[in-house]
């Protein structure tokens, strides 16, 4: 659980430093940065629970229904946050951009997926063991959620708030890094 919270908190002080120094959001600001470290944990959750890693570091299952608390929070927040006028990129004049649409299902395609190793990680007696293979395609769409999101502003380096490359980027590089170790080691196995 410390290694959790010690992810959560480096991913939130990075957020701090991008946001609230480097764009110079005031205080105001804060739910809004404060869910970008929410999303970047669900993220990273997400991938080290695929990993096997060894007894010192937190279970699988533990980085699992980490993700998932997460990303419940990360909705949560983002709907708070739309409600309150944020994220503008995402509507149209009554209802969602294209680009909103897309982040919309991308985001509740994952958690959905996720939803069935939850249930067999609370509930093992229950629900198939199977289940927890679809953990990967969730990761697999949560790539395209931060993906669609922030892709336009990969590109302009000189444009990053103490040349610090976007949260989005920083997840689809490393959850397309942690998906590719784990599809190798998949296929030696």
């Amino acid at each position: 659980m410390r290694l959790i919270l010690t992810l959560f908190f480096v991913f939130y002080g990075y957020a701090v430093v991008r946001y609230h120094f480097g764009k110079q959001l005031d205080i105001s600001y804060f739910l809004f940065v404060f869910n970008k470290a929410v999303a970047w944990s669900a993220a990273a959750f997400l991938g080290l629970s695929l990993m096997h890693f060894s007894k010192k570091l937190p279970s699988r299952k533990l980085f699992g229904l980490s993700a998932f608390g997460c990303g419940l929070i990360h909705i949560d927040l983002s709907l708070y946050l739309g409600l309150q006028g944020n994220f503008p990129e995402l509507y149209i004049e009554g209802g969602l951009s294209k680009k909103g649409a897309l982040v919309l299902i991308s985001g509740l395609t994952s958690i959905t997926i996720m939803l069935f190793p939850f249930l067999t990680s609370i509930w093992p007696n229950k629900f198939p063991q199977k289940w927890f293979h679809y953990g990967k395609w969730a990761l697999l769409i949560n790539l395209f959620h931060p993906l669609i999101i922030g892709v336009s502003n990969w590109w302009t380096p000189l444009k990053w708030p103490y040349f610090l490359p976007p949260i989005t980027l920083l997840i689809v590089l490393m959850n397309g890094i942690l998906f590719s170790i784990y599809w190798n080691k998949k296929k030696e196995s």
